[in-house]
């Protein structure tokens, strides 16, 4: 039996094409009885709660853009996570952080930054985190410091910063959120930003019937508003426009209750029990595991996939614009 995702769409992952990026890592070229190694991948390093983890973002997106991404040559990408769940990702400057995936025993996330070497490092920026929430950040000043930080610190180890703009309410304060978000990604240089939360604000204006989150599920993108984050993604890192280049079928996680999860047990421990994880899953600890290994997917019909494709680029061109004034799109 088929498991079927709260949005109504079925078949499991296992259908679909998969990049065998591990196989682009170990590939050599022969020529003329010479051997050469292959280019070393490009790594992504997300750092973020829930809404960077749900739906294996990290590992989708580095799935959708490998190859494709700008000023990388063709390059496979590979990515990784760091964080907890639930947290401001200041948190993550505190010495007794309980950090639950991504870090080694002992080791830090600016020990990993500094001593893994990523391209590129994508820290989750959030609406409700700047704008003042949290112990000792009433005013979100805690949250752009320990931004400025990071960013500084991704930089000295010879990487990227990127920002994740993230806010899934509807109210004043996401507007005031990513405005102020906006104003730290110019403080702090930043020049690859995915608009997440600014495309979100835009197709709930102008299409509200595209639901972007499950009824049942406020705090998560639900699998609209994930292809919309893929999207944004894909953008901000190709520096193309998506439209037509996503898949319109789509890995996504359940969204069940734990009283839900018990009617389907059956079916999803039999998922589990043929679940093959690609590289980035390998890493997750078991309970993300189960949620990738469920068997999901969503589902978009191609003319709403194509609107929020080009919401998306829209929405990213605008910011770039933002960040980078009186440069033409040939010298961004």
């Amino acid at each position: 039996m088929e498991i079927q995702s709260s949005d109504k769409s079925k078949h499991s992952r296992r259908n679909r094409p998969r990049f065998t990026v591990l196989l682009l890592l170990v590939a050599t070229t022969f020529s003329n009885g010479h051997v050469f190694a292959a280019e070393p991948a490009v790594r992504l390093l997300f750092a973020g709660s829930s809404s960077t983890y749900w739906n294996d973002l990290p590992g989708e997106v580095a799935t959708l853009v490998s190859g494709k991404l700008a000023k990388a040559d063709g390059r496979p990408v590979t990515a990784e996570i760091v964080g907890r769940s639930g947290s401001d990702i200041r948190v993550y400057l505190d010495p007794d952080c309980n950090f639950q995936y991504g870090v080694r025993s002992g080791q830090s996330f600016l020990d990993k930054v500094r001593d893994e070497k990523f391209d590129y490092v994508c820290l989750m920026v959030v609406c409700r985190f700047i704008t003042g929430d949290g112990e000792d950040n009433p005013d979100g000043k805690a949250h752009a410091a320990a931004v400025t930080r990071y960013c500084q610190a991704i930089r000295d180890a010879g990487g990227e910063p990127v920002f994740y703009e993230m806010g899934w309410g509807s109210g004043e304060r996401d507007v005031e959120g990513r405005r102020r978000i906006l104003e730290l990604a110019k403080q702090n240089r930043i020049r690859i930003y995915a608009p997440c939360s600014t495309a979100w604000a835009r197709i709930r204006s102008e299409r509200p019937d595209l639901e972007l989150q499950h009824p049942g599920d406020k705090s998560h993108p639900g699998d609209l508003g994930h292809f919309a984050n893929l999207a944004c993604f894909y953008a901000a890192l190709t520096d193309q426009s998506p439209e037509g280049r996503l898949p319109r079928r789509f890995h996504v996680w359940p969204h069940l209750s734990k009283d839900e999860k018990e009617q389907p047990r059956e079916q999803l421990d039999a998922s589990f029990s043929q679940f093959k994880p690609d590289t980035y899953q390998a890493r997750l600890p078991e309970w993300m595991r189960r949620n990738a290994g469920a068997g999901f997917v969503g589902q978009i019909s191609d003319d709403d996939a194509r609107y929020i494709e080009r919401v998306a680029w829209e929405c990213v061109q605008a910011t770039q614009k933002e960040l980078t004034p009186g440069q033409s799109d040939s010298q961004r």
